[in-house]
């Protein structure tokens, strides 16, 4: 009997040993290493750049390892070309993951092979995203047209973009196919930095896309004289501190128009989407996943936060992949119209 319960507990030892190993060997450990958080804009301003640099201060101690996180600014075609590196050519190990625009991982979808992406967005390893997006249509005073009625009119508006896949660039390419706006895009401007700044000295005449919640702090003193004025909001729903403000969605009532742009402003939802690069292990994307989940409730980061004037609603890795997945489901024909308004 001795010798049997012997042997049942070497057993068990071995058993637990094997199950202690497993688990030991699934556990992503980042000490000693450098995790680089890309951003797809330019450094400055209230926006992307400053959302991945406070996430860089506190994710960190979230990680096992407590490495180091650094953010390395990599624009180009509103951030285009930075999705593409992260698909590509980024390390699949958890180092490198981006700050990529929302509207990037619907470029395929709405412009077919038009498009310069070089990726399948249902395959980036999604990590969530620190907020959900009210985009707004903002003018500048002196602008030709300087009310919402004048611009549904017809009369012609200069309108900076960051490039073809950036949000600036698709809402108003949409706004002039669905409104009949006369939307003149200016491109080649870095980000909505830069844009905000052009529409200060008078180069262009307004922005579509510019975040809410990057305007109402970055542009605070512009909102507040006089100088910008928001006449549209560009999302699903309403921002609460924007009651009054027209949503885009009910300047419509052809259903056909309304189901197309629920396609395109879907994107809000996952307002500054964080991506790792496909094929990484499941549970070095779990370990990122989590940080970032724990991150976003960690008291110093929602107090810094709340200082800068971030807006904080987030959102999880599976809800973003999910809502990716659920865009590229939808019916061809959706797509085949988006793709003849792009174009155009």
């Amino acid at each position: 009997m001795v010798i049997e319960a012997l042997k049942l507990i070497a057993s068990a030892v071995v058993i637990l040993t094997a199950a202690f190993s497993g688990a030991y060997a699934q556990t992503a450990n980042f000490a000693g290493k450098k995790v680089s958080i890309m951003v797809g804009f330019s450094p400055g301003g209230i926006g992307y750049d400053t959302y991945g640099r406070v996430l860089a201060r506190h994710m960190p101690k979230h990680l096992a390892g407590s490495p180091a996180m650094v953010v390395e600014n990599r624009p180009g075609a509103g951030s285009m070309t930075l999705a593409n590196f992260i698909y590509n050519n980024a390390p699949r190990d958890g180092t490198a993951i981006g700050l990529i625009g929302r509207g990037v991982p619907m470029d395929p979808i709405l412009r077919g092979a038009t498009t310069s992406a070089r990726f399948d967005a249902t395959k980036f390893g999604w990590i969530g995203s620190m907020n959900n997006e009210v985009a707004g249509f903002f003018i500048r005073k002196g602008a030709p047209a300087q009310t919402l009625d004048d611009i549904l009119a017809g009369a012609p508006i200069d309108v900076g973009s960051a490039g073809a896949g950036s949000d600036m660039q698709i809402f108003a390419t949409v706004l002039n196919s669905v409104l009949r706006t006369r939307l003149n895009i200016v491109s080649g401007y870095p980000g909505m930095n830069e844009i905000a700044m052009a529409m200060m000295r008078g180069e262009t005449d307004g922005a579509v896309g510019y975040s809410w919640g990057t305007a109402r702090v970055g542009s605070r003193e512009q909102l507040q004289s006089g100088e910008f004025k928001i006449v549209m909001q560009l999302a699903l729903k309403k921002h609460p501190e924007l009651p009054n403000v027209p949503l885009v969605l009910d300047l419509v009532k052809n259903e056909a128009d309304r189901d197309f742009l629920n396609l395109i402003f879907a994107r809000q939802s996952m307002g500054r989407p964080l991506a790792a690069p496909p094929g990484l292990e499941s549970h070095v994307l779990e370990a990122l996943r989590k940080a970032f989940a724990d991150t976003m409730k960690d008291p110093e980061f929602v107090t810094e936060a709340n200082k800068i004037g971030l807006e904080i609603e987030f959102v999880g890795g599976s809800d973003v992949e999910n809502l990716v997945k659920q865009l590229y489901a939808l019916p061809k024909e959706v797509f085949a119209r988006a793709q003849e308004m792009m174009g155009r």
